[in-house]
């Protein structure tokens, strides 16, 4: 099974019961055929680029998931045939984006990890001088 990502923005005028209806149809069709759902990010409802439908604005929602290829099939297919489904886009995660994605996350969390002891470093230097102005 490969790794994948799929991109689906929905209308506006859906209800957050809606919305949640159609992601959890998504996932069940993926994990009922054997995938694995990895992630689902609700980004909400975002202002638009450019109209679509005459509307200025759609409800975002992004899958990660592992399956086999026909099944991505059949989920753009419901997508399609779904009238407040307005535009999808699914991606394969190749093995070098996954391992780049992996090494960006640990660089991220040792930078986070080094500012952390800077600001506690600096935060020591702050007292002592406190302490030496203060006698």
């Amino acid at each position: 099974m490969r790794q994948y990502e799929t991109m689906v923005l929905l209308s506006p005028d859906l209800e957050e019961e809606a919305v949640e209806k159609r992601i959890a149809r998504f996932e069940k069709q993926i994990t009922d055929n054997g995938g694995e759902i990895l992630s689902v990010d609700r980004w909400g409802k975002k202002r638009l680029a450019y109209a679509i439908n005459k509307q200025r604005h759609g409800i975002y929602f992004i899958v990660t998931y592992k399956s086999e290829f026909e099944i991505i099939r059949e989920n753009e297919r419901q997508l399609r045939l779904d009238e407040h489904s307005w535009r999808y886009m699914t991606v394969r995660m190749d093995n070098a984006l996954l391992k780049k994605i992996e090494k960006n996350a640990k660089s991220a969390e040792a930078r986070l990890e080094n500012r952390d002891e800077d600001r506690e470093r600096d935060r020591e230097r702050d007292r002592e001088r406190d302490r030496e102005d203060g006698r």
